[in-house]
């Protein structure tokens, strides 16, 4: 099952603007800022540390896809909320077979070096759920992040 929320992510209209709002106004710092492919629409991601989750905006000029038509139907938001799992392949499979629909019906690589897939919204009351795996460059930073969270539980 999953282990914790790894993120929250929100749809902006002006990554400067917001970025400005979240610091000033919240005292958060912007930890690293990629741009990644959606689907085909290159969208800039802005991430913001708060305690064990992040906080993450998303910004595209794609005219159409999953960012672009969540903005154009509910504008600025909050867009998804994502959940860490151990084993994205077996709980993507246990979902399925319960009847959970994904979009891209697949597991997608995400950013920041995650697999991730997206239940669609209707499933979970209008909200995407994302379910992300962490990759590992090592051992040691597998066995780092693992202290890491037991200290903390």
């Amino acid at each position: 099952m999953v282990k914790a929320i790894e993120h929250i992510g929100i749809v902006v209209k002006n990554m400067d603007n917001s970025i400005e709002k979240y610091t000033k106004l919240l005292g958060l710092v912007v930890d690293k800022i990629e741009e990644v492919d959606v689907q085909g629409a290159i969208t800039r991601v802005a991430f913001m540390p708060l305690g064990s989750i992040d906080i993450e905006l998303l910004f595209t000029t794609a005219e159409t896809g999953l960012l672009a038509d969540f903005f154009k139907t509910r504008g600025e938001g909050i867009h998804h909320i994502a959940f860490e799992v151990e084993n994205i392949e077996k709980m993507f499979e246990e979902l399925q077979l319960q009847g959970v629909k994904f979009m891209w019906n697949k597991i997608i690589d995400g950013s920041r070096g995650t697999r991730c897939a997206f239940f669609e919204a209707e499933e979970m009351n209008g909200v995407y759920i994302e379910l992300v795996q962490k990759k590992f460059n090592s051992t040691d930073e597998k066995i780092a992040l693992n202290e890491a969270t037991m200290k903390n539980n």
